[in-house]
This record gives structure tokens, C-alpha cells and sequence, in this order.
């Protein structure tokens, strides 16, 4: 389980991906921050994600040592992009599969992020060398795309850029 010291991930995109990924770092104890560029769309995401985790702890389905009220504290929503970047210790985009989108926001997070952050995408059918090109934190870039549905097939397939640092 995370340390409350670590920094919280930034889930980047709200729909049912982001929201799956939020669901398992909160289960591992990382606060999270859920960014969407619509309010409304946060507001909607965080209800599913209570919704979805009381069932799952109805069922005892729940993953991770804390309880669904443990790890929904551990969630919050954010419509700005500076402050969700900050202090966040790895990135997990899960916007629309559109490559001209994702890039814009990449090019957007690699302007506010620091040396140290992980940025990783979703995405399920892009290159890396297409997505993470020209980017000066293109060492910190990587692709984690989940197996379908994320929360229950713990497996995620790992695809670095060719800069990618080890």
C-alpha cells in the first residue's frame, strides 16, 4: 500500500477507463486526482466510482486492505489542469482515442510537469514515437494500457517510447 508521503497520481480523462484506474490506485492507497475538463463529467465519474466500489464491497469484490469510505476519501475531482499536476508522482492519460487530442494533451502536461513524473497513456492502438514525439519529458513517457475491464484483470501491457529512461 502506498505511504501517505507519496504524491498523488493524476488520472487524466473521466470516462470508464479513468475511472477504473482511479478505482485501482485508491484500492492500493494513492491519492488520487480525477482531471476532466468538464465539471459535470467529474461530478458524474466520482458518483459511479461510489457507486461502483459500495457494490463491489457489498460483494466483497473490493480490492486493497481499506474499505470503499477509505479509498472514495482518497479520490477527488479537479477541473484544472495546473493544479491536479501538482505534486503528482505519475500521470495516466485516458482521454478518447484520438491521436491529434492526446498529443495536445501531452504537450500540455510535458509544459507543467517536473523531471520526476511518470506520464503514461491508455491508449490501445497508438505508437508511442507517434504520441510522445517532441516532448522535452519524452524519458518519462511510457504507454500502460489496461486488459478490459481494468478492475478485474490485473494485467496492464507496458510500451515504452524508444527514449524512454529505465
Amino acid at each position: 500500500m502506498a505511504t501517505s508521503a507519496a504524491g498523488p497520481v493524476l488520472i487524466v480523462g473521466s470516462g470508464l477507463i479513468g475511472r477504473s484506474w482511479a478505482m485501482l490506485f485508491a484500492s492500493g492507497g494513492f491519492r488520487v486526482k480525477l482531471f476532466d475538463i468538464e465539471q459535470q463529467q467529474i461530478t458524474n465519474a466520482l458518483e459511479n466510482i461510489r457507486k461502483d466500489m459500495k457494490l463491489l464491497e457489498q460483494s466483497s469484490s473490493l480490492k486493497g486492505s481499506l474499505s470503499a469510505e477509505q479509498q472514495l476519501f482518497l479520490i477527488t475531482g479537479c477541473s484544472n489542469i495546473q493544479e491536479a499536476v501538482e505534486g503528482a508522482i505519475h500521470i495516466q492519460e485516458c482521454v478518447p482515442e484520438d491521436l491529434e487530442l492526446k498529443k495536445k494533451v501531452f504537450a500540455q502536461l510535458d509544459g507543467i510537469i517536473g523531471d520526476d513524473v511518470v506520464l503514461s497513456s491508455s491508449t490501445s492502438c497508438l505508437l508511442p514515437s507517434q504520441l510522445f514525439a517532441g516532448l522535452v519529458h519524452v524519458k518519462q513517457c511510457i504507454v500502460a494500457h489496461p486488459v478490459n475491464p481494468p478492475y478485474y484483470v490485473p494485467l496492464v501491457e507496458l510500451v515504452p517510447h524508444p527514449e524512454t529512461g529505465p
